[in-house]
C-alpha cells in the first residue's frame, strides 16, 4: 500500500505513515495531483484523528470526571456526622475497592482475615436495605458472595460450588469483604469513635462523580494506634463513598476504602436474593466463620468459665449471644479482642507469629506465672500471644492499640489465671 508520510513524529522519531491508496503493494500508483494528494492526505488525517480522539476520550473519562468542580458543602461536621451514621436506609449499587496494609502475618485459621486486611478488595454491591442487600467479592479465581436475604445471611462461594445459610445472631465473626465497604465500614468506625474524639470538616472532593462532603475525626484516647478517620459522604443522604483509615506514625493510610461506581438507585429484590440452581448444593450452618477458632473460654479449656470482668483499667463489654471463646475489653478506639486458640493450634500460631518477626515480651512477673508472649507491631494494628494456664492455652490479644495496653492486659489475665488455679496451702 503506498503511504503518505505525515509531519508528525511517531515512536522513535519516525514519521506516522498514513495510508491513502487501496491499491495493491505491486500496483503502480496513480498519478495524482499536488491538490488531490493534499486532499487525500487531510482526509486520512481527519479520520485518524477522530478515532484518536475517541480513544483519548474514553481512556479520561474517568480522570476528566476527577477534575470536574467540587461544589462545596456548607453542612456541619456534627451535622454530617449524623447523616452518617443514619445513612442505614440510603439503596446504592456500585463498584469499590479497599487496599489494606496492615502488615499481619499468616496464622493458622485466620488465612482468609489475613489476606482480606493485606492486600487490594475489589467488590460490587446491590444495597437495598439493611434487611436486603448482596456483595460480590471477585478474584483472579472466582467470586464469593455475601447475601442479607430478609435479614437471613448466605454466603455463596463460587469455587465450592456451595451456598450456606447462617442461621442465629452474629454479634462476634471473623471479618468478611462487605465489611470493607465505605459505607458500613465508615458508620462502624464512627459507631466505636462515640463522641468523645474531636471532629472537623475536610475539603470536599469528588468520589465516582459525586461531589463529597469531607469529615475527620482525630481520637482523643491516646491508647489507640488510629490517627485520624477520614470520610467523604454525600451530604444529602450522608451515604459514605469514601474511607481512610491513616495510624500514628504513618505517611499514607493503612486502608482505603473508595467507590469508582455509584448509583442511588434501589436494586431490585431478585438481584439480592440467591437462586441456587438444583446442581448447587445448600447448607445451613450456625457462625460457620468462628466455629473453629472461638470455642473457647476463660481459660482455655471450654468449659464455659468467664472472662475476668476486668483486665486493669480496662473493663469487659458483654456481647448477648456472643460464643463463649471470646471477649472484649475496653472503650471506644482503645477495645481490644481476647480469645483463647483451639487445642493443637497454639503452638503453631506462637511460632508462626516469631518466624513473622515478632517481638519476645517477657511477661507473668511472679516466679509461677512468668511466661514469654509474642508482640506482632503494626502500623495500625497490635497482636500479642501468650501461652498460660493450667491447660497451657495460647490466648490472642488483638486490637487498634498500643503494645503496652496489650502487655498490661495480658500480665493481668495471667495473674488471674494463676490465682484461679492457685491450690491452697
Amino acid at each position: 500500500m503506498a503511504t503518505l508520510r505525515g509531519g508528525r513524529k511517531g515512536p522513535g522519531g519516525q514519521g506516522w505513515d498514513v495510508p491513502w491508496g487501496r491499491g495493491r503493494t505491486s500496483d503502480v500508483a496513480p498519478r495524482v495531483s499536488l491538490r488531490t494528494a493534499g486532499r487525500a492526505a487531510r482526509g486520512a488525517w481527519r479520520r485518524w484523528a477522530i478515532v484518536l480522539a475517541g480513544t483519548v476520550l474514553l481512556g479520561s473519562v474517568p480522570a476528566v470526571l476527577a477534575a470536574l468542580p467540587v461544589q462545596g458543602s456548607t453542612v456541619s461536621a456534627a451535622a454530617l456526622r449524623d447523616k452518617i451514621l443514619a445513612s442505614a436506609d440510603v439503596p446504592y449499587q456500585g463498584y469499590a475497592e479497599s487496599i489494606a496494609n496492615f502488615g499481619l502475618p499468616q496464622l493458622p485459621d485466620l488465612q482468609d482475615v489475613s489476606v482480606l486486611l493485606d492486600g487490594t478488595t475489589d467488590q460490587y454491591v446491590w444495597y437495598r436495605s439493611p434487611a436486603y442487600w448482596r456483595a460480590e467479592d471477585v478474584t483472579v479465581t472466582g467470586e464469593t458472595d455475601t447475601y442479607t436475604d430478609g435479614g437471613v445471611t448466605y454466603l455463596w462461594d463460587y469455587g465450592r460450588n456451595l451456598l450456606t445459610q447462617v442461621v442465629g445472631a452474629q454479634p462476634v465473626r471473623l471479618p468478611r469483604a462487605a465489611d470493607l465497604l465505605p459505607p458500613p465500614l465508615a458508620r462502624r468506625l464512627l459507631g466505636i469513635a462515640g463522641t468523645s474524639g474531636r471532629i472537623s470538616r475536610l475539603p470536599s472532593r469528588r468520589v465516582a462523580g459525586l461531589s463529597a462532603a469531607g469529615l475527620q475525626v482525630i481520637p482523643a484516647d491516646t491508647s489507640t494506634t488510629i490517627a485520624s478517620i477520614d470520610i467523604w459522604a454525600d451530604p444529602r443522604t450522608g451515604l459514605p463513598v469514601e474511607v481512610q483509615l491513616t495510624a500514628h506514625g504513618s505517611a499514607s493510610p493503612v486502608l482505603t476504602s473508595t467507590f469508582f461506581e455509584l448509583s442511588g438507585s434501589r436494586p431490585t429484590l431478585d438481584v439480592v436474593t440467591p437462586h441456587p440452581a438444583p446442581q448447587i448444593g445448600v447448607t445451613t450452618t450456625r457462625l460457620p466463620d468462628v466455629d473453629n477458632v472461638l470455642n473457647g473460654d476463660g481459660d482455655g479449656d471450654a468449659d464455659g468459665t468467664p472472662f475476668p470482668a476486668a483486665l486493669g483499667a480496662e473493663p469487659h463489654v458483654p456481647l448477648p449471644g456472643s460464643p463463649p471463646g471470646v471477649a472484649i475489653y475496653g472503650a471506644g478506639l482503645s477495645r481490644f479482642v481476647l480469645l483463647p486458640l483451639p487445642r493443637g493450634e497454639g503452638a503453631s500460631a506462637f511460632s508462626a507469629a516469631v518466624g513473622a518477626g515478632a517481638d519476645l515480651v517477657a511477661l507473668g512477673g511472679q516466679a509461677q506465672a512468668a511466661t514469654t508472649g509474642a508482640v506482632i507491631r503494626t502500623p495500625l494494628l497490635t497482636v500479642l500471644l501468650v501461652t498460660a494456664g493450667f491447660h497451657h492455652t495460647t490466648f490472642v490479644f488483638a486490637g487498634a492499640v498500643s503494645p503496652a495496653l496489650l502487655e498490661n492486659s495480658a500480665n493481668d489475665f495471667i495473674a488471674n489465671l494463676a490465682n484461679r488455679f492457685r491450690r491452697p496451702r
